[in-house]
């Protein structure tokens, strides 16, 4: 029978090393897939260590030990949104605008096309609210509102709505040229 969080947190704070491998498999690919939906690729996968390092560093003070799952992503939002942040803060470059400088010269209309539409597309995503972004881009991936709610921390009725204001407000501000 396998062990259930509860037990490999517990098994975990008595020393036992195999408890946290156990409970870092069965989380680990889920965790990641929500900071993907996130996040570009290095910083999904920065966050991810830091997600997992809070959770080793914060373990002796969990209590909450049937709602672990709830709780690494929590950690792993806090953290995400925390990078978000600091990148809009920053201003910082991102890869697909880093593409759109080396466009191949075969039908360069295209590639402009494309690349206008991704860089505005992501201008938009930038001023939702992280909430909204973070069902836009998941349910831009196909996950399902039940999987989206479960992440989240929330009803499947608010992850829909989410939706529902992150596609409206992306309208207004793509038919705007980037005004709200």
């Amino acid at each position: 029978m396998e062990e259930n969080d509860s037990e490999l947190i517990q098994a975990y704070l008595e020393g036992s090393d195999a408890a946290f491998e156990r409970l870092y498999r069965r989380h680990r690919q889920a965790l990641y897939g929500y900071l993907r939906s996130l996040l570009s690729e290095t910083d999904a996968d920065d966050t991810f260590q830091q997600t997992w390092l809070r959770v080793c560093a914060a373990l002796p003070g969990y209590r909450n030990h049937d709602r672990f799952r709830a709780w690494l992503f929590r950690i792993a939002r806090n953290l995400a949104f925390d990078e978000i942040r600091r990148r809009n803060r920053r201003k910082e470059v991102g890869p697909e605008e880093a593409e759109e400088q080396f466009v191949p010269e075969s039908e360069p209309w295209r590639q402009f096309a494309d690349a206008e539409l991704r860089h505005r597309l992501s201008e938009a995503l930038s001023q939702l609210a992280p909430e909204q972004r973070a069902v836009f881009r998941m349910r831009r991936n196909e996950v399902s509102f039940r999987v989206i709610a479960a992440q989240e921390n929330c009803s499947v009725n608010t992850a829909i709505v989410r939706m529902r204001y992150a596609v409206r407000k992306l309208k207004k501000i793509l038919e705007t040229g980037g005004k709200t």
